[in-house]
């Protein structure tokens, strides 16, 4: 998902946006309410010499372009790719390295978790969140399915994975969803 570094850059930006809204806010109530003793009319000179000199466009330009570097940089931070394509088992080392491809793994893991009674389909990836290693599942269930035994093949099929992966750090995540439509059992 997203980084610990990125959320801090975000809440700082998000704090400083809403320091200046609210700061500018609270300057056009004073300005409006006729105790700033600026009148009610501002003199627009000093702007418009600026904006009329020659190297404006030029340092506009330059602005915006940094502007949009920095909102490409912000923005390329927030879809950082964090799933996992392989991983390497223990058994690894000198004579060899012994890869498994985590897209498999988390096929069958889902596919183990959809025979559960009352889950639709299931579907799985393996990704990297706060630095933990996680199988994510997503199950489509039926509006009367039984909680308590498709928690419990939850937990089995997260301790097959820990086992036959031989990871204990690993953790499972599965993500229920409840079916729109009942099932339809045909005629």
């Amino acid at each position: 998902m997203i980084s610990r570094k990125v959320l801090a850059v975000d809440r700082i930006a998000s704090l400083l946006l809403g320091l200046a809204l609210i700061a500018g806010g609270a300057a056009a109530v004073w300005w409006w309410s006729g105790r700033s003793g600026l009148g009610q009319s501002l003199d627009t000179a000093p702007v418009t010499d600026v904006t009329a000199a020659a190297w404006w466009p030029a340092a506009a330009a330059a602005a915006g372009l940094v502007l949009a570097l920095l909102g490409l940089r912000w923005l390329a931070a927030h879809v950082r790719r964090t799933t996992v394509s392989s991983l390497t088992l223990r058994g690894s080392g000198r004579g060899g390295r012994l890869d498994v491809d985590t897209g498999r793994v988390a096929s069958a893991a889902a596919s183990a978790y959809a025979d559960t009674l009352g889950v639709r389909s299931a579907r799985g990836t393996v990704l990297r969140d706060r630095g933990q290693l996680v199988v994510r599942i997503i199950a489509t269930i039926d509006r009367d399915a039984d909680l308590a035994r498709l928690a419990e093949h939850a937990d089995r099929v997260a301790a097959d994975l820990a086992a036959v992966l031989e990871r204990p750090e690993l953790r499972c995540s599965v993500e229920l969803r409840v079916a729109r439509t009942p099932v339809s059992l045909g005629r």
